[in-house]
This record gives C-alpha cells, sequence and structure tokens, in this order.
C-alpha cells in the first residue's frame, strides 16, 4: 500500500460523527446483513443438498454399471441354439453372492417379450418375483424404453431390482435383462436420512426408490421440475403436507433415473432465526450505547472508529467481501484503506484454504481406495518369486498391477490409464473389479481376458480414458509363459547365457500386440506361448520408468534403465534385491524431484531347480 497523507483533521467531524454515522451505517447494516443472511444460508443448503444428490447418483451409477458388467459377462455367455446358459455360467450364478434372480427376454414381432431363461436361485421370496408379471411388466417397458431402469425389493433387505436393454430401442428384436441383486450400500445410503431425505423417480414421475409416501400431487410438481433438460438443479416449493421444502435432484445418467433430496425449510433456516433474533437484540443495544457515547464522549476515537467497528463485526460473522468506502482523506480514510486491504486478503486467503483443503479430502480418499486395489508387494508360488512396487506421481495413480492363482496358473496383470491423479486411477479401479470377475472364470486365457477387460473400460470410460494393459499366465506344471497385449510396453525376458545376464540376454515379450483397452469397444485380442527355462526372470514395467527426471529436468531414458536392470539382475539370488536395487537407482538419479509419471516394476524369477 501506498503512503496515506491526511489533510484534514479529524478533530472537526467529532460531534457529526458520534451522533449521525453510526445510527444510519448500523440500521442499513441489519437490514442488508440479514437479507445477505438468509440468501447465504439458502445457497449452502442447495448447495449441501446437491452434493448429497449428485453423490447418491454416482454411486448409484457405479452401482448399476457395476452390476450390468457382471450380468453382461453372464448373458454374454447364453447359447440362442439351445435356450440355455452353459453349466459353467450357472455355477457361476450360483457363487455370486450379490445375483439373486437373472431373466432373459427378448422383443417379438408382435412387440411383445418372450421369456428366453432364467437363473433363480432357490427362495420363496425370489420365486414370487418371478411369478410377478406385472412387476416384470414395469421393468421390461422402463428398460425398453429409457435402456435403464432401478427399483426396491422390499421381500430381501437390501435387494434392488433392475433392468437394462441389449442394443438400440429401435431394434426389432432387442433384448432385456431383468436382475434381482443385493445392494446394501446403496440401500443404506438412501435411508440414512438426517436432515436430507432421498428418493429416486423417473423423468416422468415413477417411483423407483424410497418416495413411496409422496403424494400424487406431489409427484406432478416433481414431474414438472424434472421436465428440465438440465443435469442439476434445485427448487424451492410447497407440497401437499403444507411445509416448503428446498430441493435439488441429479440425474443418475443412465434411463431417466433421478435422485432427489428435500430438506425442511423451516428445520434448514431454524438457526438463521435464532441468528435474526439474536443479531437484532445485540443491535438494539449497541445503537442504544452509541447514542450515549455519542453525547457525553469526547474522545476522538470512540466516533471515527464506529464505521469500522461495524465493518469488523461483519468480518466476525464471516462475511469477508465488507468494504469500507475511504469518504475523506484523513486519518478514518486511511484506516479505511488498510482495512480493505486486509479484507481482501483474509477472503482471499479463506477462500484458497478452504479449495485446498477440499481437494486434499477428496483426493486423500481416493487415494485410501486404490490402496486396496494392489496386492501384497512379495509372493512365492512354488518355484515362482514376485515382488513388485508401485508409486504414484501424484496422490493417486494411473498404474495397476496384480497376481492370482487360478487352479495351476499363476496370472499376471500390469495395466497403465491415460494420465494420472483421480481420473486414471477411477480406471483402475474398474480394471481392477473387471479382474476380479474374470478371476472367477474357468478355464479363462489371457487373450479372453484382455477382451472382457476392453469391453468393461470402454463401457466405463466411454474412450474417454485408456488403457495399455498385459496379461500373462504362467502355467507351473508344463512351464509355459502365455502372454496378451493391449500396446503395453513389452516385459523383458531375461535367459542368462552366461556366468552373468548380459544386454544380449534380454528378450522384449512383442510377438503379439493390440488396441489400447476402451480403444476399440469390441476386438478379439491375440496371445503367444513361450517356454521357461530355470533361472529365466522376467521384468514387467510402465512407460513411467523412463520419464523419471533428475532435478534439471533430464529424463532418465531408455538406456540408462536398460543398463541399470541388468546390473541389478546380477545382485544376488533374491529377487527382492535385484528389485530393490533397480529401485535404488531411479531414486539416486531422481535426488527427491518430482516423478512425472506414475512407476510399476513387476519381477518375476523362477528358481534353478523347479520342481
Amino acid at each position: 500500500m501506498q503512503g496515506f497523507r491526511i489533510r484534514f483533521s479529524l478533530r472537526y467531524k467529532l460531534l457529526l460523527l458520534l451522533i449521525t454515522l453510526p445510527l444510519i451505517s448500523l440500521g442499513l447494516y441489519l437490514f442488508i446483513a440479514t437479507d445477505l443472511f438468509k440468501a447465504d444460508k439458502k445457497a449452502y443448503v442447495f448447495d449441501s443438498s446437491a452434493t448429497v444428490s449428485r453423490s447418491l447418483a454416482t454411486q448409484m451409477r457405479m452401482e448399476l454399471q457395476s452390476v450390468y458388467a457382471n450380468v453382461r459377462a453372464l448373458v454374454d455367455a447364453f447359447d440362442f441354439n439351445s435356450s440355455d446358459f452353459p453349466e459353467t455360467t450357472k455355477e457361476l450364478f450360483q457363487k455370486n453372492i450379490r445375483m439373486h434372480a437373472l431373466i432373459l427376454y427378448r422383443r417379438q414381432d408382435s412387440g411383445e417379450y418372450a421369456k428366453l431363461a432364467q437363473l433363480v436361485k432357490d427362495q420363496s421370496s425370489l420365486q414370487k418375483f418371478v411369478a410377478d408379471g406385472r412387476n416384470l411388466q414395469l421393468m421390461r417397458e422402463e428398460a425398453a424404453r429409457q435402456g435403464a431402469f432401478v427399483g426396491e425389493y422390499a421381500d430381501i433387505p437390501g435387494v434392488v431390482r433392475a433392468s437394462f436393454r441389449l442394443g438400440e430401442r429401435e431394434e426389432k428384436n432387442h433384448i432385456i435383462l431383468v436382475v434381482l441383486y443385493q445392494a446394501d450400500d446403496l440401500m443404506n445410503a438412501f435411508e440414512d436420512a438426517r436432515l436430507y431425505s432421498s428418493f429416486v423417480l423417473t423423468r416422468s414421475g415413477l417411483t423407483a426408490i424410497g418416495g413411496t409416501d409422496i403424494a400424487d400431487a406431489d409427484l406432478a410438481q416433481l414431474k414438472n421440475v424434472l421436465s428440465s433438460r438440465a443435469t442439476d438443479r434445485t427448487a424451492d416449493m410447497k407440497l401437499s403436507d403444507g411445509k416448503n421444502y428446498l430441493i435439488s435432484y441429479s440425474f443418475v445418467g443412465l434411463g431417466d433415473l433421478v435422485v432427489i433430496s428435500k430438506v425442511d425449510r423451516a428445520k434448514a433456516f431454524k438457526a438463521v432465526e435464532v441468528l435474526i433474533a439474536k443479531s437484532f437484540l445485540f443491535f438494539v443495544a449497541l445503537i442504544a450505547s452509541t447514542l450515549l457515547i455519542s453525547l457525553f464522549a469526547s474522545n476522538q476515537l470512540t466516533s471515527t472508529l464506529r464505521e469500522l467497528f461495524e465493518a469488523t463485526n461483519k468480518i466476525a460473522t464471516g462475511k469477508f467481501d465488507v468494504r469500507v468506502k475511504a469518504r475523506s482523506k484523513d486519518e478514518v480514510g486511511g484506516l479505511a484503506e488498510s482495512f480493505n486491504f486486509m479484507a481482501g486478503e483474509v477472503s482471499r486467503l479463506m477462500r484458497e484454504t478452504a479449495e485446498k483443503a477440499r481437494m486434499e479430502n477428496e483426493l486423500s480418499t481416493v487415494k485410501t481406495v486404490q490402496e486396496t486395489l494392489f496386492p501384497a508387494a512379495q509372493a512365492e508360488f512354488g518355484p515362482l518369486k514376485i515382488c513388485g512396487h508401485f508409486e504414484p506421481a501424484s496422490e493417486c495413480g494411473g498404474d495397476w498391477w496384480n497376481y492370482s492363482r487360478l487352479g495351476n496358473k499363476i496370472f499376471l496383470w500390469v495395466g497403465d490409464a491415460t494420465g494420472h491423479g483421480a481420473p486414471a486411477a477411477l480406471i483402475t479401479s474398474a480394471a481392477r473389479s473387471a479382474a476380479a470377475v474374470i478371476e472367477s472364470m474357468p478355464g479363462i486365457s489371457p487373450a479372453s481376458a484382455l477382451t472382457i477387460m476392453n469391453r468393461a473400460i470402454n463401457q466405463t470410460s466411454k474412450g474417454q480414458i485408456m488403457m495399455t494393459f498385459f496379461i500373462a499366465a504362467i502355467d507351473l506344471e508344463e512351464r509355459r509363459f502365455t502372454y496378451a497385449s493391449a500396446s503395453h510396453d513389452p516385459p523383458f525376458l531375461l535367459r542368462r547365457k552366461g556366468a552373468l545376464f548380459s544386454k544380449k540376454d534380454l528378450i522384449p515379450l512383442n510377438e503379439v500386440n493390440g488396441p489400447r483397452l476402451g480403444d476399440k469397444k469390441d476386438f478379439s485380442y491375440a496371445e503367444t506361448t513361450i517356454a521357461f527355462e530355470p533361472g529365466d526372470l522376467i521384468f514387467f514395467y510402465t512407460d513411467g520408468i523412463m520419464d523419471v527426471e533428475d532435478p534439471k529436468g533430464k529424463k532418465w531414458g531408455e538406456r540408462n534403465f536398460i543398463k541399470s536392470l541388468i546390473d541389478s539382475a546380477n545382485v544376488g539370488p533374491e529377487s527382492q534385491k535385484k528389485l530393490d536395487q533397480l529401485l535404488q537407482r531411479v531414486n539416486d538419479y531422481r535426488q527427491g524431484s518430482q516423478l512425472i509419471d506414475d512407476v510399476t516394476m513387476v519381477m518375476c524369477e523362477f528358481e534353478k531347480k523347479v520342481a
């Protein structure tokens, strides 16, 4: 701030300021502050309600997408020639603890729907669901009209009924799936009412989840609100119970399902009424005191600082946008300029702090969830030793690796989503969910697994975020290594020909390749098989390892990476020591500099004596 020069003494303004200014400013402040506080409280309630509806809509969308992916995997195995599911598919259905019933319908030339097949677990309440023709007709009609529908199933706690359309509505013989599945977390989220009451309707006003106590007149009002094409909206309306409600809604993004949250306006504004009453009493007392001081006080600071005092009261109540107008070039004017500068700085810092805290909290949640996706860093399967390392470039990353045993085969999964951060982390979660389903399929091959994961990633990201991937299946009995790749950096097979590994011992596994996951919806990946020998070492990685930079911004590069890999492979007999040596080389080069991409390394080693 520039120095403020006093041109007119405050002494001559004392009497006028002490009598008139506090009275006028306090009156205006009470009127404006009350109005502003009401508007701010309403905006806050709307924002909180909208956050609830958006959160529930996101949870429902992810739940439906997960269910659809699970059901679609079963339906893809359906044999239309025999009009029945394979026995392996039936076994998968029975083992799926969340799935209770699955019914397939096909639209006939007449427009009616004929049942193709059904999978139903042996429970009387489920038989009742299958026999309820009116309910199933509603599920078919809504799925045919909008693509998806969901509703409660009161006979079993925490169970939801859902229907999906396979193919476009105009297709002559499209398929309708009706499924009954366990969704305890979703139902608990709607039942945990607290201040906000949430339920799900369709755009046409049909009740889906909750809302069974809503009057027809209220449904008509809500239907008019839902006619808007906006994704999110808020409304202030009076319902048939005579109460005013603040309502927000958010579209799920599947079908025409809408999550609505409502809160009683009177309850939401209770704190406002109490604050206004206390503020009014406070200001009455303050004005009375000011009048007395104006009559008897002779101290110039008592009156000249009145306006600034009122402004600081506003700051104390959280109104950081308040400013004081400098009306003169004296001490009061200089103090006003200083106050405005201070208030502006405080307001800016508060906004930045709140935004930073919000983002850190969200990223911390995503990071916590993502940490559960990775396996233990070390594993041993007979002669096969596995050890891995993952380090994200930010709070959460887009790399993922895993291993699992399916029969006598050890499956290894390594993937790298586009970019890093929260969006990429969400895609890795989808990949982990797809892998969990694939692991329950007996006899699955790496190529088939990639094909299924490609469809899952494409459905999840709609082609916006893609993922390179490498899947390998290691047969411990026949010593065969079968793999398939989706544009992932090829792992290196190190097969020793001499006493130590050398560069000529590096064999890139790149005989088969395909497009990134999510790029093409329907693509069949190829696979190949090689034999492995005792003492072989296979190193998997993501491209972030070569993008590591030193403090000057110089990349580590492929040459340093290959040299360090060979040196590390010659360090002792233990795989973990070799991986630790390579990681130490990376950290020595970084010298604490920030990663620009996620880094994943996985090392598999076969003992020299294979059982």
